[in-house]
């Protein structure tokens, strides 16, 4: 049996549960937040049902507070931001714009960008980022099947760096 057919059966014990038990489990869940949201997205499908909007919340409230600190983060918060993002299972956007990430921040994550598989669009719009970080970014987009849309505007790329993205 494939694995992902196993999460769609339901174990015994949810079985027996009634939705709004089922429910108030989610909704403990979903209170902290990421990692709530990775566990529910491994459940049954009826818990799944459920739990949905709850995650929704979760996934909405990481993002909030990622684009809180965002506005404190310069180089070293986007080299934080790097471990959020290789373990992210569930943030599907992130926008960081006019956050003077620079060419050190945009390395770090792009390093994040090698091994996530869910992050399809990136907003850095406005970072300083410049050739280097450019370079950075094109490289782990070699590896990087999912991302769609990267915002880069503003950030003085030039020719060189445009090309690094390019191939």
């Amino acid at each position: 049996m494939h694995a992902d057919a196993e999460l769609d059966v339901e174990p015994s014990c949810l079985a027996d549960l009634n939705d709004d038990l089922l429910r108030k489990i989610a909704s403990r869940l979903a209170e902290s937040d990421l990692a709530s949201a990775v566990a529910l997205k491994r459940c049954s499908s009826r818990f799944k049902d459920l739990a949905t909007p709850l995650v929704a919340n979760a996934v909405s409230r990481i993002n909030t507070k990622w684009r809180d600190a965002a506005d404190k983060i310069g180089e070293e918060g986007a080299a934080r931001i790097r471990g959020g993002l290789e373990r992210n299972e569930v943030l599907t956007t992130l926008a960081l714009p006019h956050n003077n990430i620079g060419a050190e921040g945009a390395a770090a994550i792009a390093e994040a960008l090698r091994g996530n598989a869910v992050l399809k669009t990136l907003n850095l719009n406005f970072n300083k980022i410049g050739v280097e970080g450019a370079k950075a970014i094109g490289k782990a987009l070699e590896v990087n099947g999912v991302m769609t849309t990267l915002n880069l505007k503003g950030n003085n790329i030039r020719a060189e760096g445009a090309a690094a993205l390019a191939s």
